[in-house]
This record gives C-alpha cells, sequence and structure tokens, in this order.
C-alpha cells in the first residue's frame, strides 16, 4: 500500500523535495536499516542535482516495498511536515 503510494506522489516529492530533507532522510533510513552505506552514498554523490537525488532516493525506496516505503512516509512526515501535507501523506 505505502509503496503504491509513494508512486502516486514521485513527481511531486521529486519536483518539492529540498536537499535538506533529502540529507536528513538518507540518515534516517541508514540508521533503520532501509538503506545501505553504498547506497546512501550513490544518492548523495552520484547525483548532481536536487532533483536526480530525490528521483534515485523515491525509486531505490519504492522498490524496497512497502514496509520500506512505510518507514520513508513516517521520516518526510517527522523531517518536512510540510512536504508531508503537500504530498498528502497521511497514513
Amino acid at each position: 500500500m505505502a509503496d503504491k503510494i509513494l508512486k502516486q506522489k514521485r513527481n511531486l516529492f521529486i519536483h518539492s523535495v529540498g536537499e535538506g530533507t533529502i540529507n536528513a532522510l538518507l540518515d534516517d533510513l541508514y540508521e533503520d536499516g532501509v538503506i545501505s552505506q553504498e547506497e546512501m552514498y550513490k544518492v548523495r554523490y552520484e547525483n548532481s542535482t536536487v532533483m536526480d537525488k530525490a528521483r534515485v532516493l523515491i525509486d531505490c525506496i519504492i522498490g524496497k516495498g512497502p514496509r520500506a516505503s512505510q518507514k520513508f512516509i513516517k521520516h518526510i512526515r517527522e523531517e518536512d511536515p510540510e512536504l508531508a501535507c503537500k504530498l498528502t501523506l497521511h497514513l
């Protein structure tokens, strides 16, 4: 369910999220064991624009399924309530 919600919100997330939120999400997801250190570095350092970082991050999470997607949504709500509201993430 949560992965389907993220697929629907993917484009809006990519166009709306800021770099500070991306970095906070990466830290939270790494700490939770949702992403590996390699995945975290890939998002941070192999993408030059914020939109590219956002695209790689959300696609990585969607690919990990509903549990990872649910944690991602939870962290968005905690780290950037304004973004969560814009994305209407009320799970």
